[in-house]
């Protein structure tokens, strides 16, 4: 079993509301089952459509459950197992979690830590794009498609912003070390406002999303660094961490697995920003 996987940055006009597009394919014999997959809890959604429409099966509740055709995944603080079987191409489109809401005026608190089908999330004019993805397998044309349908929504959005929106924006700005005391005194809003706004949208309470994004940065920053001799302590100095241990709990805690576990399996932990492909 041969996997590629490789991210795509999105336009400029689409920018602040896409975080990457994802291109993956599994090649494998007929019957062959792909190595047990995990995605990492990174504080974005995603639309994830099986293109050659061989889909894959998660892990939920303890049982192996097949996946729609195109699916709509929420903001995860757990880490999703999966897995598929033989030949199998995805694409994926990993949106930030409040344009969501921006582009299709839908919130995303229902599914916080679950998926469900896509056209059932965000309707049937979704088939727009899914219908034209089925059976193309050259990631730039896929790319072309979501972009045409993605800035259809845009250009049909009715242009405002509120707290809900810079607050999320400026946690992933400050990388997840900015406490909510000091997000409320930016914001010129109260935290239980706060509080209410984040359940209310995205489904979690700033806190937790303030640490998915943390949890996420010292990710990305282990997996760029995995050559260099890492020292536990300093990422923990380097991402607001009160020392080695608090790290390494909150690590273990979105990761399911240590900082050193994750780093020794880097295939099954396949959420990079650069190309990965292993055989």
């Amino acid at each position: 079993m041969t996997l590629t996987y490789k991210e795509y940055t999105p336009s400029a006009q689409l920018q602040p509301y896409v975080d990457n597009y994802t291109y993956m394919v599994f090649d494998g014999h007929c019957e062959e089952e792909s190595p047990i997959q995990r995605c990492l809890p990174l504080g974005m959604t995603q639309i994830i459509i099986h293109v050659n429409q061989v889909t894959s099966c998660a892990l939920t509740n303890g049982e192996w459950q097949q996946l729609p055709n195109a699916s709509f995944i929420g903001i995860h603080r757990d880490p999703v197992s999966w897995k598929t079987t033989g030949r199998t191409v995805m694409f994926g489109i990993t949106m930030k979690p409040e344009a969501v809401m921006q582009l299709f005026r839908v919130p995303v608190s229902d599914l916080f830590n679950a998926h469900t089908d896509l056209e059932s999330f965000l309707g049937r004019k979704t088939e727009l794009m899914t219908g034209r993805m089925y059976g193309v397998e050259c990631p730039q044309t896929l790319i072309n498609i979501s972009e045409q349908f993605m800035l259809q929504q845009l250009n049909s959005m009715n242009a405002s912003s509120n707290y809900i929106d810079d607050a999320v924006s400026l946690i992933r700005k400050t990388k997840g070390t900015i406490s909510i005391d000091e997000l409320s005194r930016q914001l010129y809003v109260s935290e239980r406002k706060l509080q209410r706004g984040f359940k209310d949208i995205l489904g979690t309470n700033p806190k937790m999303y303030t640490r998915i994004i943390r949890f996420r940065n010292a990710y990305e920053f282990l997996q760029h660094n995995i050559k260099d001799e890492i020292s536990w302590s300093d990422v923990s100095y380097h991402f607001g961490y009160a020392d080695q241990a608090h790290f390494i709990r909150e690590f273990r805690e979105f990761a399911g697995e240590n900082p050193t576990r994750v780093i020794d399996n880097k295939p099954a932990y396949y959420q990079l920003n650069e190309e990965l492909v292993y055989g």
